[in-house]
């Protein structure tokens, strides 16, 4: 696996050292909050998804409620 080196102000350092366990490295730590944010985005899109979905489900229900009046 190839290695880089990247630059982190003091603040981002001392921040991602507060997320460390014992023995994380770095990688580790900006890859589980790679992860976490991820997770987060594809939760959002399906929420998103879910209330689309949602508004398309009451739109047929009042069409065929509309529907339903005009046939009785």
């Amino acid at each position: 696996m190839d290695v880089t080196t990247v630059k982190l102000h003091k603040n981002t350092k001392l921040a991602l050292d507060s997320l460390r366990k014992e023995q994380d490295s770095y990688d580790e730590v900006i890859t589980r909050l790679i992860s976490l944010a991820m997770k987060r985005d594809i939760k959002e899109r399906l929420i998103d998804c879910y209330k689309s979905m949602g508004k398309a489900d009451l739109k047929l229900l009042e069409e065929w409620e509309i529907a339903s009046k005009e046939v009785e």
